[in-house]
């Protein structure tokens, strides 16, 4: 079988800054036997698939951007202590990978039905009032934001899984989650559903568009 690699961007600062903390913190957890990288991956889905859902519904949304981020800093936690520990596994990525999977549903989907049911109108912390935002506008760059969400990684997995090398894009998981931060922090829901859809779908394109260049 021909070998698979991925083409890697330089890591932006934020992904720096987490490594200054993850990376000894998991050298100093990685003496506690009991503390794994799946379990660590099981607390990040329920800060941020479950509990971060419950905030954005319940309100108000920077107590879902806050519980996100911190889901956010464990997703590279979990990573950095199976490193240590030496116990990657492909079991392991695999429940790693369907439990972001499992987050990205349920936090985007919380996000589209606040916009597109529970709320009546829509602001922007720029320009007020956006009269011509509809709830069918919400549903739709809502589910534009979790078609992208799925097909990104759908595509990097298929396209690796012929045997060709995939390429990481500026709509990958980890961009995202920081426009999802952002946005809940900022109380924006639409702005951050529409900016999700619009990198998502670029990245997903993006990956197929490498994939079908290459032999």
């Amino acid at each position: 079988m021909r070998s698979k690699t991925i083409t890697r961007l330089p890591e932006n600062i934020v992904d720096r800054l987490y490594r200054r903390v993850t990376e000894p913190l998991a050298a100093y957890l990685a003496r506690y036997h009991w503390i794994t990288p799946n379990r660590i991956s099981g607390a990040g889905f329920l800060v941020g698939g479950v509990g971060a859902s419950i905030c954005i519904l319940t309100l108000p949304l920077w107590t879902a951007g806050i519980l996100f981020a911190f889901a956010d800093f464990l997703d590279g936690l979990d990573g950095d202590l199976a490193r240590k520990q030496g116990t990657r596994s492909k079991g392991g990525a695999i429940f790693e990978a369907v439990l972001d999977r499992y987050t990205d549903l349920l936090a985007i989907g919380a996000l589209t039905y606040l916009t597109a049911v529970v709320m009546d109108r829509y602001t922007d912390f720029l320009i007020g009032g956006l009269s011509f935002l509809t709830s069918d506008t919400a549903l739709l760059l809502g589910l534009a934001a979790l078609l992208g969400s799925m097909l990104t990684p759908y595509v990097r997995a298929r396209t690796e899984a012929e045997g060709k090398s995939s390429i990481t894009t500026i709509g990958d998981r980890g961009w995202r989650n920081r426009v999802l931060i952002v946005g809940l922090l900022l109380g924006q829901p639409i702005w951050t559903l529409g900016i999700i859809a619009l990198i998502a779908n670029f990245s997903a394109l993006h990956r197929l568009t490498y994939a079908l260049r290459k032999d």
